[in-house]
C-alpha cells in the first residue's frame, strides 16, 4: 500500500510539471531570445509575459462601471473611446497618456487603465478657442504633458490637468534651407527646458527649440547615404539635370525621448538597408548607419555599441519567420523607451518584437510575435513603446491596443543584477548573475558582468574565465592587460635578463652559421646536412648568389628542402593551436591533414605550374632546381610565424596589428626569396620572370580546376559504378 501511494504521488507530480508546463506555453505566445557571438539565436526564459490589453472596450467598461468616478462624472461614454492611436507615453505615477488623432484629442489613463483625463479644445495665448489636429508624438515630464499638434505644425505644452501652458510655434522659415515645411511627429524636453522636436519633412536632424519657439540648432543630422556611381554620374552632369534628380539628402528621424541626464535617444527607419545589414554584421560600433544613437546636446553620439552586435534589432535577417509572415532585412526601428537600470528597448516594427538592451549596449532579451493572441500583435502594425514602472507598453496601431507585458522573476534577476552593478554592489551583483545563469546558462551578459565586477575587485585572472565563456575578448583583453601590469612587475628583474639571453643565443648562432658558410665556399660532391641547412640562412640576405650557388655549387638538396618544407609546416601547426586566445577565440581543435595541405598543397601546385611554364619559355631550371628552390625561400615562414606565435600568448588586441605585422612581413619576405631565386634559376630578366610568375599563378589556377574536375569524374563514375553492382546484386 504503501508502495502504491509513493507511485502515485511521484505520478501526480509529473503531471503537474507537464501541465504546468503546457499552461506557462500557453500564456506566453512568442519565444524569447538572445544572440550568441556567432550571431546564433539562442532561446531563453520569457522576461516579460503579456498580462493586459488596454483599449475602447476595457477603458469604457471601466468607464461605465465608475472605476474613476472623477472621470465619470465630467465626460461622457463617447470619451472613453479612442481610435487613431499615434503615440503614447507613461508618467512616473503609471498614468498613460493617447494620442487619439481621429478625435484630436488627448486622453490619459489612470495606472489601473480607467480614464482620468480627456484634453480637446483649450483657450489659446490669444483668448480664443483652439483645439488639436491630428496630434502625434507626446512627452510628459513631471509637471507638463507636451504634445506634437502636428497638423497645425506646433508643439502645445499643458499642465498636467489638462489646463494650457503655452505654444511652441512653428520656427521661422529661414531655419530650414530650401524652404523645407515644419511637421512635428515626436517632441520631448530636458530639465533645462529646451524642446527637442522631430519634424517627419526635415532631413537635418532634430529640431531645439525655445519655449517661446525661438530656433537653437539641428542637433545629430544622419549620414547621408549615396551610391559612389551616383556620385560619379552626377559629376557629369549638368546644373539643369541635377536639379531633375533626386537630391541626397540625409536620413530623417522618427522619434526621439530623453533621459534624465539630458541625453537624447533618436531612431530611424529610412537608412540604406546594406548599410545598416553591413555595420550589424562587421558589428561596427559606429554611429553611421545606427538605427538608434544616443546623443548629447552637442549632437554627438555616445552610444556604448559594446555587444556582440551593436543594438539594431534582429541580427540574423535573412529570413525570419514570425507566426504569420517571413521578413528579410534588417529591422525597421520606429521607436526607443528607457526602463528601469539602465535598460533601453527598441521595437522592430518590420517583426512585431521588442529588443532589450543594457547600458554597454549588449542585448538581454528579445520577445513578440505576430498573431491575434494575447501577447501578439498585427503585422507591421507595432508603433510605440514605453515603460510603465517595471511594465513594458506597446501599441499596435492595427487594433488601436496597448498591451502590457509584466515583468517575470527572470527579468527581476536582471534588473537586480544590473541595478546593483550601478549601485557598486558587486557581491550582490555577482549572486544575481549567477542566479540568471542558473535559469539560462547561454546568457553571456550575465558571464561578462561577472567578469567586469571580477575586473573591478581585481581578481584578472578568474574574470579573463568568465569573458571565454562569452567569447568576450575585449573584456578579456582588458583583464589580460592588468594580468600582464602585475606579472611584470613582479619579474621585471628575469625579463631583461632573458631578452640579453634570446639576443646573444641568436647572436652567436648568426655567426656561426656564417662561419660554416663561409667555409662551405670550397666545392664539395657531397655535402653534410647541416651545411645545407645552415646555407639556407645565407639565402634570406643574400638572394641572388646564394641561389646561384644553390644550384652551380650544389649548396643545397632535396633532402635539406624538404626538411625546410616539414619545418614550414610545423611551424603552421603550432601557429593553429599555440595562439593566445585572443587570436583564436573559436579554437575547436586542428584539422592536421588540411593544415598540411594548406602548406604543402601550394608548394607542389606551385613547382609543377613554374616548371611546366618555363619549360616552354626557356628556363634552365630542371623541376629538381625548382623545388629546391621554393622550399628553401619557404625558410622566413618559420623563422617569423613561430616567434610571432608564442609573442600573441603575451599581447592584447591593441598590439595585434603588430604581430600581425610581422606574419605579413614573413610572407613578403618569402615571396621576394621566391622571385629573385626563380630568376636565378632560370637565367631570367626582371621582365620575363615577372610574366612567368604570373603565368605559374594562372597555372596553379588551372591544375587546380582540372583536379577538382577530374576528382568530381572519378567520383561519379565510382557512384555510376557502384549503382550498376547494387542493382545486379539486388537482381
Amino acid at each position: 500500500m504503501k508502495k502504491r501511494l509513493i507511485c502515485f504521488a511521484a505520478l501526480s507530480f509529473c503531471l503537474c510539471m507537464l501541465l504546468g508546463n503546457v499552461c506557462a506555453s500557453a500564456v506566453v505566445p512568442y519565444t524569447s531570445y538572445t544572440y550568441d557571438v556567432n550571431g546564433t539565436n539562442i532561446e531563453s526564459p520569457p522576461a516579460y509575459v503579456p498580462s493586459a490589453v488596454i483599449n475602447t472596450s476595457t477603458v469604457t467598461e471601466k468607464f461605465n462601471r465608475g472605476d474613476n468616478e472623477n472621470a465619470s462624472s465630467r465626460y461622457t461614454a463617447s470619451d472613453a473611446s479612442f481610435s487613431g492611436i499615434m503615440d503614447f507615453c507613461t508618467d512616473s505615477d503609471g498614468y498613460i497618456y493617447i494620442t487619439d488623432s481621429n478625435n484630436n484629442a488627448i486622453k490619459v489613463l489612470d495606472k489601473n487603465g480607467a480614464l482620468d483625463l480627456v484634453i480637446k479644445g483649450f483657450i489659446n495665448d490669444e483668448g480664443i478657442q483652439d483645439s488639436l489636429s491630428g496630434p502625434r508624438g507626446i512627452y510628459v515630464t513631471d509637471t507638463e504633458i507636451y504634445v506634437a499638434d502636428t497638423k497645425n505644425s506646433r508643439v502645445v505644452i499643458f499642465d498636467k490637468r489638462g489646463n494650457l501652458n503655452c505654444i511652441v510655434p512653428e520656427p521661422s522659415s529661414d531655419v530650414f534651407p530650401e524652404a523645407s515645411v515644419y511637421t512635428p511627429i515626436a517632441v520631448a524636453a530636458d530639465k533645462a527646458g529646451r524642446i527637442y522636436v522631430v519634424s517627419s519633412t526635415t532631413n537635418y536632424g532634430v529640431i531645439s527649440l525655445n519655449r517661446d519657439g525661438s530656433f537653437n540648432n539641428f542637433i545629430g543630422p544622419q549620414k547621408v547615404s549615396y551610391n559612389a556611381f551616383d556620385m560619379i554620374w552626377r559629376s557629369f552632369m549638368s546644373d539643369a539635370q541635377k536639379a531633375k534628380t533626386a537630391k541626397l539628402v540625409p536620413t530623417a528621424y522618427n522619434n526621439l525621448t530623453i533621459d534624465s541626464e539630458g541625453m537624447i535617444y533618436v531612431t530611424t527607419d529610412s537608412i540604406d538597408t546594406g548599410k545598416q545589414q553591413s555595420a550589424i554584421t562587421s558589428r561596427s560600433k559606429s554611429a553611421d548607419y545606427a538605427p538608434v544613437k544616443k546623443l548629447n546636446p552637442n549632437g554627438s553620439d555616445v552610444m556604448s555599441r559594446n555587444g556582440f552586435y551593436p543594438p539594431s534589432g534582429e541580427v540574423m535577417v535573412n529570413n525570419i519567420p514570425t507566426a504569420e509572415i517571413t521578413t528579410s532585412g534588417p529591422s525597421q526601428i520606429v521607436d526607443v523607451a528607457l526602463g528601469p537600470s539602465g535598460m533601453w528597448s527598441i521595437i522592430d516594427k518590420k517583426r512585431s518584437r521588442i529588443f532589450t538592451y543594457d547600458a554597454n549596449g549588449n542585448l538581454l532579451f528579445a520577445f513578440g510575435d505576430v498573431g491575434d493572441k494575447v501577447g501578439q500583435v498585427s503585422a507591421g502594425m507595432l508603433s510605440a513603446i514605453d515603460y510603465q514602472g517595471t511594465n513594458i507598453l506597446v501599441l499596435d496601431q492595427g487594433t488601436d491596443t496597448i498591451t502590457v507585458y509584466k515583468r517575470t522573476e527572470y527579468g527581476d534577476l536582471i534588473a537586480s543584477a544590473l541595478q546593483n552593478t550601478l549601485d557598486n554592489n558587486y557581491t550582490q551583483s555577482i549572486e544575481y548573475y549567477k542566479s540568471i545563469l542558473q535559469h539560462n546558462n547561454n546568457f553571456d551578459s550575465a558571464y561578462i558582468g561577472i567578469a567586469q565586477i571580477l575586473y573591478r575587485s581585481g581578481d584578472y585572472e578568474e574574470s579573463m574565465k568568465y569573458c571565454k565563456l562569452a567569447y568576450d575578448t575585449e573584456n578579456y583583453s582588458v583583464a589580460f592587460a592588468a594580468l600582464r601590469k602585475q606579472w611584470v612587475e613582479k619579474y621585471i628583474i628575469l625579463i631583461p635578463i632573458v631578452v640579453i639571453v634570446l639576443i646573444i643565443l641568436i647572436t652567436r648562432f648568426l655567426k656561426y652559421a656564417a662561419k660554416v658558410n663561409k667555409a662551405g665556399v670550397k666545392y664539395k660532391e657531397k655535402r653534410t646536412v647541416k651545411e645545407e641547412l645552415l646555407y639556407a640562412f645565407h639565402i634570406l640576405t643574400h638572394p641572388f648568389d646564394g641561389f646561384w650557388d644553390l644550384k652551380h655549387e650544389k649548396r643545397g638538396s632535396m633532402k635539406g628542402a624538404t626538411i625546410i618544407l616539414v619545418i614550414t609546416v610545423l611551424a603552421f601547426i603550432y601557429q593553429t593551436m599555440g595562439r593566445g586566445y585572443l587570436y583564436n577565440p573559436y579554437y575547436n581543435g586542428i584539422n592536421f591533414l588540411m593544415t598540411i595541405l594548406s602548406v604543402v598543397l601550394p608548394v607542389a601546385l606551385w613547382v609543377i605550374s613554374n616548371w611546366c611554364l618555363t619549360t616552354l619559355f626557356e628556363g634552365e631550371g630542371s623541376l629538381r632546381d625548382v623545388y629546391i628552390t621554393t622550399c628553401y625561400s619557404l625558410l622566413p615562414l618559420p623563422l617569423l610565424i613561430i616567434p610571432a606565435t608564442i609573442a600573441t600568448n603575451f599581447t592584447i588586441l591593441d598590439e595585434m596589428s603588430i604581430v600581425n605585422l610581422i606574419s605579413s612581413f614573413a610572407f613578403l619576405w618569402t615571396g621576394l626569396l621566391l622571385f629573385f631565386g626563380m630568376m636565378v634559376i632560370h637565367d631570367y630578366g626582371i621582365f620575363k620572370n615577372v610574366v612567368t610568375v604570373l603565368g605559374t599563378i594562372v597555372g596553379m589556377a588551372i591544375i587546380m580546376f582540372i583536379g577538382i574536375l577530374f576528382s568530381s569524374l572519378v567520383q561519379k563514375i565510382f557512384s555510376f559504378g557502384y549503382s550498376i553492382y547494387v542493382e545486379l546484386s539486388l537482381r
